[in-house]
């Protein structure tokens, strides 16, 4: 095997839950060259020695052209496919002719996989099945693990001085969603800034790279001396921001994941998502969900049940228990 290619689009959360397929194809194929195609400002956090040599740009090379029945690939793209000795797609493609046209320019492996897991069963358990017959004897980490850039560490070193933030005891709010059926009302939101300021303590708001626009301008204006807004990030900066943070809080979304994956606690508020299948991966998150999945409101998931959680994650009071589950999860 010289050459592998993941092919795995979709938001940044389905990247982050992908990363121990690839870091397991990286260690049971370790002297091949292995590739990432994807949205190039999502798949950039799978360009580590763990994982890829390369990320490749779905919207660019001519990809596009695979879709189309008997595509013409571009001379670039045709050489760089008959190098490739296994390609493994998670595309929710419903139209056979982007695999058909793989089959044609590919002269070794074409494997097809859906990305969406079946209920009950973690997303990265899924992935992984796809290729467990290539991984005998490999030890799988089933947890992603998001490793960071020091030039984004850097960056983020400056703005957390220049934002006079201290150096330990910072809680990360995230009030945004790839989805607006995900969302807990901003009147909870505010209320936990209220109760962190109470507290002493100091926070950040950040937004993610994509997501739904939601007005976060009543927010603002609350002017709340304990809360600093976060810039416009790339996904690097915002992966070295997240891991200075005692506690993230934030919804189902890409940027739970990614404060995960960089070893900061989590506490995610979950509407109708099954976190057993999407729920963050590791021992340090924490979510919250209704009892009846459903979307969150200020009644079946009350301020106060999210503040005093939040108290004993800071206080390091709270008991997690992964033992059959990604992440602890709790119905209140």
């Amino acid at each position: 095997m010289q050459r592998l290619l993941v092919i795995r689009g979709g938001a940044v959360g389905d990247l982050i839950v992908t990363l121990p397929v690839l870091g397991a194809l990286r260690q049971a194929f370790p002297q091949a060259g292995l590739d990432v195609l994807g949205h190039a400002s999502r798949a950039i956090l799978a360009r580590h020695p763990a994982y890829a040599d390369g990320v490749r740009d779905l919207d660019a090379e001519g990809w596009h052209r695979l879709f189309r029945p008997e595509a013409v690939a571009p001379q670039p793209l045709d050489v760089y496919l008959r190098t490739v000795d296994l390609v493994l797609s998670y595309l929710p493609v419903s139209d056979p002719g982007f695999v058909e046209n793989l089959r044609r320019y590919c002269p070794e492996t074409v494997l097809t996989w859906s990305p969406h897991p079946p209920d009950g069963v973690h997303a990265t358990d899924h992935l992984l099945q796809a290729v467990s017959h290539l991984l005998p004897g490999v030890s799988i980490d089933p947890c992603p693990q998001v490793y960071l850039e020091p030039q984004a560490q850097a960056e983020m070193a400056n703005f957390w001085h220049s934002a006079r933030l201290p150096d330990y005891g910072v809680i990360a709010l995230h009030p945004g969603s790839g989805g607006r059926h995900k969302l807990w009302p901003l009147d909870g939101w505010a209320q936990v800034m209220t109760w962190v300021e109470q507290q002493g303590l100091t926070g950040v708001i950040i937004r993610g790279p994509a997501e739904q626009e939601r007005d976060l301008q009543p927010l603002r204006e609350t002017n709340f001396s304990a809360w600093r807004w976060a810039p416009e990030l790339t996904l690097p900066q915002l992966a070295a921001l997240l891991a200075r943070c005692r506690v993230v809080l934030g919804h189902d979304s890409g940027v739970t994941h990614l404060a995960a994956a960089v070893g900061t606690t989590v506490l995610a508020l979950f509407g109708p998502t099954d976190p057993l299948s999407w729920g963050p991966r590791s021992p340090h998150t924490y979510v919250l969900q209704p009892s009846l999945p459903q979307l969150l409101t200020l009644e079946n998931l009350a301020p106060q049940v999210v503040m005093e959680t939040l108290d004993a994650l800071l206080r390091q009071t709270f008991e997690f228990d992964t033992s059959q589950t990604p992440c602890t999860i709790v119905r209140p």
